[in-house]
C-alpha cells in the first residue's frame, strides 16, 4: 500500500444490502457460513454412505454363516441385499452430485462477483499501489484453491468421516478386538498429521506471495511487450522474469519436497498398519478368539476405515493452500482503502457547474510537498475550461479530483452548487464522460465499445453517435461493421479509429461534464483533424474541461488555465494569454 494512504472506513456499497468483506475470519467459517446451500447434497450423501455401511457385515455373515451351512440360498440373499443397497448408494450418489456441481458453482460465482464489486470501490491509491497480476491471482487462482477445498471436504471429508465412524461401529459389532486394532492406527496418524502441518502452512503462505510477485511482473511485462521490444530490451525483461520465476520455483520445490515426502510417509505407515492387522488377526483366528468371517470383514474395511485419516493427511495441503488463498482474498475483502464517499443527493436536472474551492491535494500526506496548492475556480455550465501547463502541474490530478477518485484534502469541491461529499457520487459520474489519449477498448466488437456508454441504447442511437464522431464511414467499410471484433484493448484499430470510437461512446452517453485528457496529442495530423471535428461536435453545450499539451487543440476553449506545480499561474482566453508575456506564450513559442 502506499505510503500516506490513511485507511477509510467502508461505506459506500452498490447495493445496500451486499455486504463487501468476509465476515467469517477462517476458512472453515467461510464454508460453515454456507451449509444451508449444500444441506441436500449433505442429505443424499450421508444416505449413500449408510447404504454401503453394511456391506462388512454381511461378508462376514456368508463367510461364517452361508459357507460353512453350504447355503447357496443364503449366499444369494445377502448377495442381493448388498446389490440393493449398492442401487440405493448409486442413485444418492447421482442426485448429489447433481445438486452439488449447481450449488458450488453458484456459491464461487457470488464469490468472485464480490471481489470484482470489490475491486470498483477500492481507492485509486491502493489501486495504483498494486500491480494487476496480483489483483488477477486473487480472482482467479485463489478462488479456484478456495473452490477445490471446498469440495474436497463435502465430497470426500465429511462422507469419508462418517462412513468410518459407521464401519468401526460396525466392526466392534463383528468383534471388539476390531475396534482395538482400528483405535491403535489412528493416533499413529494423527501424530504425521501434526507433524507436518507448521511446515506446510508456512511454506504455503511463501508459494502464494512468490507467485503473486511473478504473475504481477509477467502482466507488467506483457502489456509493455511493444516498449520492451521497441527498446531492445527483451533480455532485462527475460532477466527480471528469470529472477522472480527463479524465486517462485525455488518455494515450489521446497513445498513439493514436503508435499512429497509427507506422501511416502504415509505409504509406509499404513502398509506397516495393514500388516500388522493381518498377522493380529490371523493369531487369533488360530486361538480361535475371531472367526474368519471377522478377519476377512475387517481386511476389507481397514483401508476405508483409515481412509478418513489418510485423506485428512493429504487433505490437510489443500487446505492450508485453500486457507492460505482465503486469507489473501479476505486482505482484499476486508481493506478498508476504498472510497469514502458516502454523500446521496442524486442531482435531477444536472447543469454541470463545477467549483473548486481553495483545493489541496497530495498523493502522499506525510510529504510537504502539494500536487495542488489552495486552487479555486468555477467553470460554468456548458464552458469550455482548458488546462495546460509542464507536466507535473497538476492537469490530470484535477479531473481525478473533480471525478471524485480522491478527494481533496483542503477545499472542496461543489458541482451545481452541491458539495462533492453530499453528492451521490457514481450517480454523478454518469453524468460525465472521458476521451483519453489512449482510450481502452474492451475485448468484443465496435457495438458493444460505443454501447458500454449507454448499455441501454439502441443499435440506431450507436449508429447515430458514429456518424457524430465521424467513425460511421470507417465502421462500415470493415467487412464486419459494427460487428467487428477490436481485440484486446483495440489492437486491431489504428489510434484515429480508436479515439473516434471512444468518441462515440461519449456521444452515446450524453454527458453534461465531458473530460478530454489528451485526446488528440497520439495521432497524427490527418487523423487530428477528423477527431477534432469530432470533438468539437461532442463539446458543443456541454460543460467541457480539456488537459493539453498540444496547444492547437485548444484554440476553441472559452478559458484557459495555465498550472504550475499545482498552482493557476494565469487564466484568460486564447487571444488574451497569447498577447501577454509569461508562462502560456512561452509554451506557445515552444511549440512553433
Amino acid at each position: 500500500m502506499a505510503n500516506g494512504l490513511r485507511p477509510y472506513l467502508i461505506v459506500w456499497v452498490m447495493h445496500p444490502h451486499q455486504s463487501i468483506g468476509l465476515h467469517k475470519k477462517t476458512l472453515s467459517g467461510f464454508i460453515w457460513s454456507h451449509k444451508r446451500s449444500l444441506r441436500t447434497y449433505l442429505f443424499w450423501r450421508i444416505l449413500s454412505v449408510l447404504a454401503i455401511t453394511p456391506f462388512p457385515i454381511l461378508s462376514q455373515r456368508i463367510v461364517d454363516l452361508a459357507i460353512p451351512e453350504n447355503d447357496l440360498a443364503a449366499v444369494a440373499y445377502y448377495t442381493g441385499l448388498s446389490l440393493g443397497l449398492l442401487v440405493v448408494h448409486f442413485v444418492s450418489m447421482r442426485i448429489a452430485v447433481n445438486n452439488l456441481s449447481t450449488q458450488s458453482q453458484e456459491i464461487f460465482r457470488k464469490l468472485r462477483g464480490r471481489i470484482f464489486h470489490k475491486l470498483n470501490f477500492m481507492h485509486f491509491g491502493f489501486l495504483d499501489s498494486v500491480q494487476t497480476g496480483r489483483l488477477l491471482s486473487k480472482y482467479a487462482f485463489d478462488t479456484s484453491n478456495i473452490e477445490a477445498t471446498v469440495i474436497q471436504i463435502v465430497t470426500g471429508i465429511i462422507p469419508e468421516l462418517l462412513r468410518s465412524v459407521l464401519l468401526i461401529l460396525a466392526l466392534t459389532y463383528i468383534n471388539v478386538w476390531l475396534l482395538l486394532i482400528v483405535l491403535i492406527s489412528i493416533p499413529i496418524f494423527a501424530f504425521v498429521r501434526v507433524y507436518f502441518f507448521k511446515q506446510i502452512e508456512l511454506n504455503n503462505h511463501e508459494v502464494r506471495v512468490a507467485r503473486e510477485r511473478m504473475t504481477g511482473q509477467a502482466n507488467e511485462f506483457i502489456s509493455a511487450i511493444k516498449l520492451v521490444r521497441g527498446y531492445g530490451q527483451e533480455q532485462e525483461a527475460k532477466k527480471q522474469m528469470g529472477a522472480v520465476s527463479d524465486a517462485y520455483s525455488d518455494k515450489r520445490i521446497s513445498q513439493m519436497q514436503l508435499n512429497q515426502s509427507l506422501g511416502y510417509i504415509l505409504f509406509t505407515v499404513v502398509t506397516s498398519l495393514s500388516l500388522f492387522a493381518v498377522a493380529l488377526c490371523g493369531g487369533l483366528v488360530i486361538e480361535e478368539k475371531m472367526s474368519l468371517g471377522a478377519m476377512v470383514a475387517l481386511v476389507g474395511a481397514l483401508p476405508v476405515c483409515l481412509a478418513p485419516v489418510n485423506m485428512i493427511t493429504q487433505f490437510s495441503m489443500q487446505y492450508l493452500l485453500g486457507a492460505e488463498s482465503y486469507k489473501s482474498i479476505k486482505e482484499l475483502m476486508d481493506s478498508a482503502y476504498v472510497e469514502q464517499w458516502q454523500g446521496t443527493r442524486v442531482l435531477e436536472q444536472m447543469q454541470g457547474k463545477v467549483e473548486f474551492r481553495n483545493v489541496s491535494f497530495a498523493y502522499d500526506k506525510e510529504k510537504e510537498h502539494r500536487t495542488i496548492r489552495n486552487f479555486s475556480t468555477t467553470i460554468q455550465a456548458g464552458e469550455h475550461v482548458a488546462f495546460v501547463g509542464p507536466s507535473g502541474s497538476g492537469k490530470s490530478t484535477m479531473v481525478s479530483l473533480m471525478l471524485g477518485f480522491y478527494a481533496p484534502i483542503e477545499g472542496e469541491i461543489l458541482v451545481d452548487g452541491v458539495s462533492q461529499s453530499d453528492l451521490a457520487i457514481r450517480e454523478f459520474r454518469q453524468e460525465c464522460a472521458i476521451v483519453m489519449q489512449d482510450n481502452l477498448l474492451l475485448s468484443g466488437t465496435i457495438l458493444d465499445n460505443i454501447r458500454f456508454g449507454r448499455p441501454s441504447a439502441t443499435e440506431e442511437a450507436v449508429r447515430e453517435a458514429a456518424r457524430h464522431a465521424s467513425a460511421l464511414d470507417f465502421i462500415e467499410d470493415l467487412p464486419e461493421g459494427f460487428q467487428t471484433k477490436v481485440g484486446e484493448r483495440g489492437v486491431s484499430l489504428s489510434g484515429g479509429q480508436r479515439q473516434r470510437i471512444a468518441i462515440a461512446r461519449a456521444l452515446l452517453r450524453n454527458p453534461k461534464i465531458l473530460i478530454l485528457d489528451e485526446a488528440t496529442s497520439a495521432l497524427d495530423y490527418e487523423s487530428e483533424k477528423s477527431v477534432q471535428a469530432a470533438i468539437d461536435y461532442l463539446a458543443k453545450g456541454r460543460t467541457t474541461i480539456t488537459i493539453a499539451h498540444r496547444l492547437s487543440t485548444i484554440r476553441s476553449a472559452d478559458r484557459i488555465i495555465v498550472l504550475r506545480e499545482g498552482e493557476c499561474i494565469s487564466e484568460g482566453s486564447w487571444d488574451e494569454l497569447a498577447e501577454q508575456e509569461g508562462a502560456f506564450k512561452d509554451l506557445l513559442d515552444a511549440q512553433k
